[in-house]
């Protein structure tokens, strides 16, 4: 059985576009939200007023708070790649297929990686700063905090790598990055 072909006037078609429209907006918000929570972490772990006193402790929260954020960013992304290759495979609509074969080919480059480095590198820079403040300014076992910041940032890196390897199992270059990440 072959995959069925939408015409550019089919309504599917319009439901999808829109979803990734949505997937889109979610993402952007969800950006916004990881930079206010860990900034109001940082505020009250730095004991900015009513608070008036440090307590570091609130940084081990961050790593954890932003691979949860990050989980959501990566699920909004693998499901516009999935609607995107549906389109590119399955649409009448010549223009749209033609425009979904350039994001292709742009995705297997540096072009839409961009906002991916972003939402992990602010993960890792903000678990590196909670770290690093932990280690100076408590007098908690060192083995302690770091045993908590490896966790964390395993956690962060951990479904950046998984992100990596969903996002490209549909493309035919997938094997490559497998083969990759097989030899760490």
């Amino acid at each position: 059985m072959s995959d069925p072909i939408l015409t550019p006037d089919h309504p599917t078609l319009t439901l999808l576009k829109e979803e990734i429209n949505k997937s889109t907006e979610a993402q952007h918000d969800l950006a916004k939200w990881k930079l206010a929570v860990t900034a109001a972490l940082g505020a009250a772990a730095f004991g900015l007023p009513p608070l008036d006193k440090p307590n570091y402790l609130l940084l081990f929260i961050v790593p954890f708070v932003c691979a949860y954020i990050d989980l959501y960013i990566y699920q909004y992304q693998l499901r516009t790649l999935v609607i995107a290759r549906f389109i590119r495979e399955s649409s009448g609509d010549s223009v749209l297929k033609a425009y979904e074969d350039k994001c292709k080919k742009v995705r297997e480059g540096l072009g839409f990686k961009l906002s991916d480095w972003a939402a992990c590198g602010s993960s890792i820079g903000a678990t590196l700063f909670g770290a690093f403040f932990q280690v100076r300014h408590t007098d908690l076992d060192i083995r302690l905090v770091s045993v908590i910041w490896v966790i964390g940032a395993a956690l962060v890196i951990g479904l950046y790598l998984f992100y990596q390897i969903e996002a490209y199992k549909t493309d035919d270059d997938a094997w490559k990055l497998r083969i990759w990440f097989s030899k760490l």
